[in-house]
């Protein structure tokens, strides 16, 4: 028999007579071809439908009961904004508080507010107040920390719902917009 003269010939010659190379060239090749295509469709879906941002634009209420004595107020955000980028006013003992740094990514809010603090005689100082969400479809679960002023205070926890806010009364249920 004449000897295989190329190079190919000869791979394709050892290739013939080894079935288990053969079976791994094979199953490499498959799974190198699916890796491109997975990645190459990720990409092209990726140009067509974009990560949604949750519709949080509008007027959301909550109840808030903060950390010192009777101290429960109801408190409205109004959200604005498009991409990531998110503006707006919180109210803070329901008077509105600018909202500054606020950002969202996926179902995830914060931004923060500031607030003039004055005791006394003393000069006023700013307390900063950090909100952190989690979006859930027509609720806003927030965490707001407190830092700088004259005073400690520990982190808040809450629920904001969009529009009206239903509070329940021993008597009868009321609805507050």
């Amino acid at each position: 028999m004449n000897e295989p003269r190329t190079i190919v010939d000869r791979f394709y010659s050892r290739i013939k007579n080894n079935p288990t190379v053969a079976f791994l060239i094979i199953l490499g090749t498959i799974v190198i071809g699916l890796s491109t295509f997975t990645d190459a469709a990720k990409n092209l879906l990726s140009l067509v439908i974009k990560d949604t941002r949750p519709n949080i634009n509008g007027e959301w209420k909550a109840e808030v009961t903060y950390d010192w004595q009777n101290a429960k107020y109801t408190e409205t955000f109004t959200f604005k904004g498009d991409g990531d980028e998110v503006y707006g006013t919180a109210s803070f003992f329901g008077t509105k508080r600018g909202v500054l740094e606020g950002k969202i990514r996926k179902d995830k809010l914060q931004f923060i507010t500031i607030t003039r603090e004055i005791l006394g005689s003393r000069p006023a100082r700013d307390t900063i107040h950090d909100y952190r969400g989690k979006i859930l479809g027509d609720e806003i679960k927030f965490i707001m920390q407190t830092r700088g002023g004259y005073s400690e205070h520990i982190p808040i926890e809450f629920i904001a719902k969009k529009g009206c806010l239903s509070l329940r009364s021993s008597r009868r249920a009321k609805a507050r917009c």
